[in-house]
């Protein structure tokens, strides 16, 4: 007769009761995890979805435009421009273009000088070996145009050449007080006082200033509308 408190039986029966446990534990656990993704599909399906896709290819990076691009598209812009422009249009672009690198200064000069009349120019050159102008481009013209910088004259006429609305001609001898005028000018006579060597002065270059024929256009089509 087997005793009620046979420990071969209790520990047969403690192991079918913690075997029942683990599998209890096991699916609850399994539960758990059944409830948790169906929680988050419910919150971002696409992320679920995605979970079972491979990842996008990445795409590749976008190569560095050439350095000279901009100027390409400048140039073609350009040409495009110039199979579509007219003279009348391409020569009012390039009046104002020129317009808008002058300022007051040398818009007066050019105005002073529309009547076709010639102003006197000086330049101071030394009579050194090197024959290095002291002084270029100094005209009476910064006077008579009332200029608000008259020691810029020089300037003032040295872009205006360069800009090509200005012409130097040869000395003109029927403006000879007017070259007496313009060689009292202080900037002058502090260039002739600068280049001397003892009693040995400067040479002085007498020259005429006129409007150019491209000046003379610009100034009747920037002006056929003026008062």
């Amino acid at each position: 007769m087997n005793s009620f408190f046979d420990p071969r039986g209790l520990l047969e029966s403690a192991v079918s009761v913690g075997r029942t446990a683990l599998s209890v534990a096991e699916w609850t656990e399994e539960q758990l995890l059944s409830l948790a993704r169906a929680g988050l599909d419910a919150i971002d399906p696409a992320a679920a979805a995605s979970d079972d896709k491979p990842a996008p290819p990445e795409k590749p990076a976008p190569e560095p435009e050439p350095p000279t691009r901009r100027l390409t598209d400048k140039m073609t812009g350009l040409l495009d421009q110039a199979l579509n422009q007219g003279t009348t249009a391409s020569k009012l672009e390039l009046y104002g273009r020129i317009l808008d690198q002058l300022v007051a200064d040398e818009a007066r000069i050019v105005g002073a000088l529309s009547d076709g009349a010639a102003s006197p120019l000086i330049n101071v050159v030394s009579r050194a070996s090197t024959r290095t102008p002291v002084l270029e481009n100094a005209a009476l013209i910064g006077r008579t145009a009332n200029l608000a910088l008259p020691e810029m004259v020089p300037a003032y006429v040295t872009h205006l050449l360069s800009l090509g609305l200005l012409e130097v001609g040869p000395e003109d001898p029927a403006l000879k007080m007017d070259y007496e005028v313009l060689a009292a000018e202080t900037m002058v006579l502090r260039a002739v006082k600068a280049s001397s060597v003892g009693p040995v002065g400067p040479r002085i270059d007498r020259r005429t200033l006129r409007l150019s024929p491209l000046g003379l256009d610009l100034w009747k089509t920037a002006m056929a509308n003026g008062d």
